[in-house]
């Protein structure tokens, strides 16, 4: 009978409560509050480059609104270049003729609703494709075809670095083309987190006919850039049921600005997918 009457009690109380009440969950707002998130930055491959400016949203249903009517410029360490608006709001774009300036820093200077976000990174050079391990394994399957494994992430390498490696159709690197869905590979200075996460063995495994061609892009990175994206993985593909909260990844925007404006370096090769086969 007590446990019959304590059911009771609960039951008359719970349709007394109102729906807020029964909820009682409020949603914090923002600790701190991010007016601008910034994308892109400075690349040796081509001399146009483009920067993307975006207002972040917090209502996981909207969409982010670009930045339009903001002031962005480039200085190379030698001169500053003005960035103009594309045709796409929110997009930026300058020529920049010294885009080789190696062990330099590019500083970014945006203007956007009268307050100001700068942003410095170094231009490293990269190790030639040639002269350095690829990340990925080929074997051949038949006699026509081509197996390629491409792991997203290896680690234990001398300098971080960022890959595309395309073939069948996958797109190439277009630093215009910031909604597009790019299969980037990375290798890391640092170990894996945590070998024991399956979740780090993230790998794309298809097959091309041996005479297709492969392109791959390699990227170097700035020691500042490497453990931003170190950090970034940390909270996406290494996450397991024994990790931590999500902390605050900091770029290199000022004034609290998101993102990172990056420099760097580009090396590009094409192959036949059988001369990838050891």
């Amino acid at each position: 009978m007590k446990l019959l009457f304590g059911f009771l009690f609960c039951v008359l109380i719970y349709s007394s409560c109102t729906k807020d009440e029964l909820n009682g969950i409020k949603f914090n707002s923002p600790g701190r509050a991010y007016n601008i998130v910034i994308e892109g930055g400075i690349n040796t491959l081509q001399k146009t480059q483009f920067i993307k400016l975006t207002e972040p949203t917090y209502d996981v249903n909207a969409v982010s609104k670009p930045a339009t009517g903001a002031k962005v410029s480039v200085n190379d360490g030698m001169s500053t270049i003005q960035f103009k608006e594309t045709a796409t709001p929110g997009i930026y774009s300058g020529v920049v003729q010294n885009n080789t300036n190696y062990n330099k820093a590019y500083k970014l200077n945006v203007t956007y609703k009268n307050k100001e976000y700068t942003a410095v990174d170094t231009l490293r050079q990269v190790v030639n494709i040639i002269d350095d391990f690829l990340p990925l394994g080929a074997s051949k399957v038949g006699t026509e075809t081509i197996r390629i494994n491409i792991p997203k992430h290896t680690f234990g390498f001398l300098n971080s670095c960022k890959w595309i490696i395309a073939y069948n159709g996958s797109p190439l690197y277009n630093p215009e083309k910031f909604d597009s869905t790019q299969n980037y590979s990375y290798t890391h200075t640092q170990g894996s987190p945590n070998s024991i996460y399956p979740l780090i063995n993230k790998a794309r495994v298809s097959e091309t006919p041996l005479n297709n061609f492969v392109t791959i892009y390699k990227f170097s990175l700035s020691e500042e850039y490497a453990k931003y994206l170190y950090a970034i993985f940390q909270e996406t593909d290494w996450k397991g049921i024994f990790s931590s909260s999500p902390s605050e990844i900091k770029g290199n925007i000022s004034e609290g600005g998101l993102g990172f404006f990056y420099v760097i370096d580009v090396d590009r090769r094409v192959y036949r997918a059988r001369d990838l086969v050891p």
